[in-house]
Order: structure tokens, then sequence, then C-alpha cells
């Protein structure tokens, strides 16, 4: 067996995360361009005999394992996004023709007239995008058989995520019941936030949206590499937006520090937990009145109508963390449980042929659910150090950069993401 060197495969697997961040790396017959040395079988044995023995092994070797099944899930992940944005179906509603999938969902963000149309012409014609997605998640648990890891090695940051997801659906329960949710069209019109128009900048970018938080002590000494940014739909676009500027700044953060595998935890929890912790800043009234400039009476419907949004978007965070148990689970789990799962977390059965296409479930899904719950506590605390306005205080900045520069936390405990939840929940439910 060959002799690899730590810190050269370090460099390789930073490099090839970044491609693949990208651009994904998939060529044209739809296979990846891993290198070799990562794809080859003798590496990953190499880091398994020196677990012990090397501090680097262990995280070397989720690392390699994470893009490894990037790329050999590669192909169907590109059938996936064939079947989502590029294959034709007939449609009736709003009016006849052949529309795709990825239109009909785009067209329905952009159309508050005809969303309802449009989703069930949506609905109906979901199943074989369904299928691909059940293929993913079945290709993936063959993947992990074969190198003989669980995915949840490399996905997921502790066990205590799924049982807090399920805390969570049933202690909001009674909060969701009150936003009159009854089928798609009200759940997306909730989740987009349209009402919440007032203060924002009239164009959607990272210059704009990096503009509401001036302190220099956010981006002081950090070179923020590209990032992608939603589409403008709503307020809600805009707390997206957020929390891209948030996991781009931890990145950059990491990016000053070296090894890579140990600066940048396998599970996106740093930078997962600082996109969130930004992500949550529309639903803050003194962010509305001091760096919106709202009025005392437009704050409160704005703070209003973005913490509806923020309530929707946690339930749908645990509902996806929930849903990848039912996937990895096979399709007779997803065909029993399904209907179930939609009805708690959303209030109303989703048909089956829709699982896994109207609301994906994505590799890293648990450790966005527990960084919702942690960006709660974290808020509260900054709020008692720093006061409502701590966005604004460059004692409190410093404080978060700071903790960027720490070695990577451990995984959250069942204790830590109840708390969590009990603070998510309540911040939200008081502005309801």
């Amino acid at each position: 067996m060959r002799d690899l060197e730590p810190h050269e495969l370090d460099h390789t697997l930073r490099t090839t995360a970044r491609e693949f961040e990208l651009s994904g790396s998939i060529g044209p017959d739809g296979q990846s361009t891993l290198p070799e040395r990562l794809a080859d079988d003798e590496t990953l044995a190499w880091l398994r005999e020196a677990r012990g023995k090397d501090p680097l092994a262990e995280s070397l070797e989720r690392w390699l394992l994470r893009l490894r099944e990037h790329a050999e899930c590669a192909p169907r992940r590109r059938k996936l996004g064939e079947a989502l944005n590029t294959t034709l179906h007939p449609v009736r509603e709003p009016e006849s023709g052949l529309r795709t999938l990825g239109d009909l969902l785009r067209t329905a963000l952009a159309r508050p007239a005809e969303r309802a149309a449009l989703l069930r012409s949506f609905f109906g014609a979901a199943g074989g995008l369904s299928e691909q997605v059940k293929r993913l998640w079945e290709e993936r648990a063959q993947f992990a058989e074969r190198v003989g890891a669980s995915l949840a090695s490399f996905e997921v940051a502790s066990p205590a995520v799924l049982p807090a997801a399920r805390d969570f659906l049933s202690q909001t329960r009674d909060a969701y019941q009150t936003l009159g949710i009854d089928g798609g069209e009200r759940l997306l019109t909730l989740a987009l936030a349209e009402d919440a128009h007032e203060g924002w900048p009239s164009r959607l970018s990272s210059r704009s949206v990096a503009a509401l938080l001036p302190e220099p002590e956010w981006f002081e000494g950090l070179r923020l590499a590209p990032f992608s940014l939603p589409e403008a739909h709503g307020a809600a676009s805009f707390a997206r937006a957020f929390g891209a500027v948030g996991r781009a700044l931890a990145d950059a953060a990491a990016a000053r520090r070296t090894p890579f595998v140990m600066t940048r935890d396998v599970f996106d929890a740093q930078r997962e937990n600082m996109g969130a912790l930004l992500s949550l800043l529309p639903t803050s009234r003194a962010f509305a009145t001091r760096r919106l400039g709202l009025g005392a009476g437009s704050a409160t419907d704005h703070v209003r109508s973005l913490s509806r949004t923020a309530l929707v978007s946690a339930r749908t965070a645990a509902f996806r963390v929930l849903l990848r148990e039912l996937l990895l689970g096979g399709s007779r789990s997803l065909q029993q449980n399904f209907g179930e799962l939609a009805e708690l977390a959303f209030g109303f059965e989703l048909p089956l042929p829709v699982a896994g296409a109207f609301i994906r479930a994505r590799p890293r899904d648990t450790q966005r659910f527990a960084a919702l719950l942690q960006a709660s506590r974290t808020t509260s605390a900054l709020i008692e150090r720093h006061d409502e306005d701590w966005f604004r205080n460059p004692r409190a900045i410093r404080e978060l950069r700071a903790e960027l520069e720490q070695p990577l936390p451990p995984g959250p405990d069942a204790e830590a993401l109840s708390a969590g939840g009990r603070a998510l929940q309540a911040g939200l439910e008081a502005k309801l």
C-alpha cells in the first residue's frame, strides 16, 4: 500500500471541495472528475489504518467520503436535474402547453395569482422527478454499504438532531395552526413574505445585502469568495441571502487557516451556524427600525410577516430531516409514512408522487436544522449581552468573528438542541 502524506492529501481535498462547490465537476458524460488519488480505495484503506496514529486521519477520511459520495452519485444527480429542468410535461393549468417542472415552480414563486394552478400542474407531473430522487437515495445507501461507512458518519453531526426535529414540530404545532395553511399555495405564499416589502434595497445582490451590515468588523481582513443568491421573490429572499452571506463569512475565516479538514468541518457546522444566525436578522424589530428605517407600525407588520416565514422555514427544515430518514428507509418506508409526516409538518397531506420532489431532502439538512436551533440560542445570548441591536455592536461582531477562529465545536447534544428549539419557538411566537 502506498505511503501518503496527510498534509498533501489535505490540500487535494481542499482544492477538490472548492471545485465541486463551484461547478459540481460533472463532465459531459455525467461522470465526476474526482482526482485519481481520492477515487483510489487504497487511500481510504490507508486512512483507516492511520486512525489513532495520525490526528488528521479521521477528518481526512470523512472529507474523502463526502467527496467520493458526491462524485459517485453525480450521474444520478445530473438525471435528477434533467427531470427538473429539461423534461417537458403537458399541462392544462394555468394554460395548456408544455412546461418543465422547474419552470412551473419558478413561475409559481413569481406569480401569486396563478400559484394554485401552477402547483396543481406541478403535483400532477412530478412523479418522474420523485422516482429520480428515490433512486438517488438508494444509490447513496449503496455507496455507504460499499465503502463500509454510514452516510451519517460524514453528514450528521449529532444523532440528537432527529428527535429534536420531531419535538420541534410537536411543540410549534399550535402556533403553526394559527397561520391557516391548508395547502401548497398558502404554504408557499407565507414562505415568501411577499407583504414585507418595505425598506429593502431595490435590487437583491451580494453588494446590497452586505451593505445592510456596514460595520467594518463584519468583513475586516476577510476576502469573501463569490456566492450564489436566491432569486428575488418576497422579503424571504433577503433572509436567505443573509444566510448566504453568513456562510461566505465563515468560509472566508476558515480559508485563512490550515489544515483544511480541521478548519472546515465535514458537517458544515460553523458555516451553517453563521448562516442561520444572519438569516434570522430580518425577524428582529431592531433590524427593521434601525437598519431598514421602518416606523413603529410598519415594523410590527414587517416582523410579524417574517416571523411567520421563519416558522414555516424552520418546520420545513425539520420536515427535511425526517424525510431524509424515510428516503434512507426505502420505498416501503416512504409509502407508509410520507403522508403522515407531511400532515404533521404542514397540516395537509402531500400526494406520494411528489415525495422528495416538491420539498427536497439534501445530504446536510440535519446540520441546517440544528444550526437554526443553535442560532436562536446565540441570538438570545447576544441580546442579553449587547441589547436588541447587537448586529451593530462592534464588540458583539468581534465575539462572533473570534468564535470562527476557534477549534471546531463538537456536535450539539440533546440538551443544547432542546434549549435552541425552545428559544426559537418563544422568539417567533412572540411576534406572530
